[in-house]
């Protein structure tokens, strides 16, 4: 199974077509636009946002389903789907900004996690991934929503990220960045992520700034499992 992940900075419709070679299984996107669920040829298209020029969506190349029983309008952004015998649920994090949807709105990752944890835990093949807006250089000390107590959470209900399991580095000295700040070559993150309850990572890929920027400050982080 190939997983992708990709902030595409709007305009998916028409940047689509970049990632036609990247033979993903599942494709979280974030800042895209509202289309009808077979918009794209060859995929099921799920949706969720406040602006329709601008939300996240998730792609599985087959049929899937949005599960509207278990699913919380008030976190900004985040997307359960079932792909076959996949739980999936994509991110695209507004972390403290999420208040300026409504003081009961959150976008902090715990409280996601805290509502989904029973459904995360009631399956061997989960996938977690896409814009954490996040990283261990913003953590504050007692901070509710340090990244640091994020990957503990995640670890704790088996996740583990496939960048780092693959690459073997630490969280916060990444090599290879996910984010260019103003599409700046000298303002890299790393702050997009795939976790995954899969044990096996074949392959991860992180795009150039040099292959993507004309299209986005974010670059597609992907990695390949076995499953």
């Amino acid at each position: 199974m190939k997983i992708l992940t990709w902030n595409c900075n709007m305009n998916f419709k028409s940047d689509f077509a970049a990632l036609k070679d990247s033979d993903a299984d599942i494709l979280f996107i974030q800042e895209c636009e509202k289309v009808p669920r077979d918009y794209y040829q060859g995929f099921d298209f799920h949706w969720v946002g406040q602006n329709e020029k601008k939300g996240l969506g998730v792609l599985t190349k087959g049929a899937s389903k949005f599960p509207q029983d278990i699913y919380r309008s008030d976190f900004i952004y985040f997307l359960p789907v079932v792909f076959d015998e996949t739980l999936v649920l994509g991110a695209w994090a507004f972390n403290g900004r999420a208040q300026k949807f409504g003081e009961d709105s959150s976008g902090y990752f715990l409280d996601v996690l805290d509502h989904y944890g029973d459904w995360i835990k009631s399956s061997e093949r989960v996938v977690i991934a896409g814009d954490f807006n996040n990283g261990p250089k913003w953590d504050v000390p007692g901070h509710r929503n340090n990244f640091v107590g994020i990957n503990e959470a995640l670890n704790l209900l088996g996740l583990q990220s496939a960048y780092h399991q693959f690459s073997g580095e630490d969280f916060g000295i990444e090599t290879q960045p996910t984010y260019f700040h103003q599409r700046n070559q000298e303002k890299p993150f790393h702050i997009d992520y795939i976790y995954s309850k899969f044990q096996r990572v074949k392959a991860v890929e992180v795009g150039s700034f040099k292959d993507w920027s004309h299209l986005s400050d974010h670059v597609p982080l992907s990695a390949q499992f076995e499953s």
